[in-house]
């Protein structure tokens, strides 16, 4: 455990320097915004575009992978509704969000590089399998019943539409796009130009990592303790649990199997909030459970880790 933590500790101490910058003050308006601006369009998508370029993408996508990570998201998602309505008696706003909060991860800026410094490229073609699915099913599904419950039946359509336009031009989606095809190809990427995505990829990590620390700091904490619990229990431990439990039913390998149980182990994803102050749904609720989830994913995430690595 000491040698697994050892992988990781040095990944959320550089959440836990963002965060101690903000709160001293040191990060002025906008540092977040600016700091993503080169995480999410540069150095991100060079970092996935080397890894997958890298793999063998097509015998990733081939097989019970993508079936188990999309099951366990909407048995996950499911699961939440269902104890938000029976606990709470929640509308189905709030059910909607608990289910998304329950399924989606921070994989863009937490899974992803400490997954690839802790694997290596072989981690790339999972989290590309989350990504997608998470991007493309998961988070459209909240924000239609979202919209669903709002009761704007033309605006579900409207909402869906801008969706799947920002899913389509997404940095992340476009890079795996162009690391697949890089990878279908059969061609490496030459010399000079594989030197800058190293470059340019290997600031990512860092980056990402210290501007989610600020943004934990701008949280605000606070609402029913009882359902903030069970929204970073149903994400830490039930979701990972899900997946294991399809990964053995399904005949997934093991080390594939280990790899989305590192994924699914992640804290609740920054997003999530987002949709929530969106629709003023659970804000305060989603605040504090994206922070403690965060805590708390150091050791999830340290356990998800030292599993997969047998």
């Amino acid at each position: 455990m000491l040698l697994t933590l050892s992988l990781t500790g040095p990944f959320f101490a550089v959440v836990a320097l963002g965060f101690f910058a903000a709160r001293k003050g040191w990060m002025p308006d906008g540092a977040v915004r600016s700091l993503n601006v080169f995480v999410f369009y540069f150095a991100m998508p060079a970092l996935i575009i080397r890894a997958l370029g890298r793999q063998d993408i097509s015998s990733a996508f081939d097989g019970p992978a993508i079936i188990v990570w999309g099951l366990a998201g909407f048995l996950a998602f499911a699961l939440a509704m269902a104890v938000m309505r029976v606990a709470f008696a929640a509308p189905l706003a709030e059910m909607a969000l608990a289910g998304q909060a329950a399924s989606v991860g921070n994989i863009g800026f937490l899974a992803l590089p400490l997954m690839l410094a802790a694997f290596g490229d072989i981690a790339a073609p999972p989290i590309a399998i989350a990504l997608i699915i998470d991007l493309t099913v998961l988070i459209p599904l909240s924000i239609g019943l979202l919209e669903w419950s709002s009761g704007k039946s033309g605006g579900t359509t409207r909402m869906l539409a801008g969706v799947a336009r920002g899913v389509l031009v997404n940095p992340f989606i476009l890079a795996m796009a162009a690391g697949g095809a890089l990878s279908l190809s059969g061609l490496t990427l030459a010399a000079p130009v594989d030197r800058f995505f190293v470059f340019l990829g290997n600031a990512a990590g860092a980056t990402a990592l210290f501007s989610l620390g600020v943004s934990l700091a701008e949280r605000h904490v606070g609402g029913d303790g009882r359902a903030i619990a069970i929204l970073v229990a149903l994400k830490l431990l039930v979701h990972p649990a899900l997946i294991y439990a399809l990964a053995q039913f399904f005949g997934l390998d093991a080390l594939q199997t280990g790899l989305f149980m590192v994924i699914a182990a992640m804290p609740i994803a920054g997003n999530v909030f987002v949709i929530a102050e969106q629709y003023g749904v659970l804000v305060q609720r989603l605040s504090t459970a994206i922070l403690l989830s965060t805590a708390l994913g150091v050791v999830t995430v340290s356990f998800a880790v030292m599993a997969a690595k047998g």
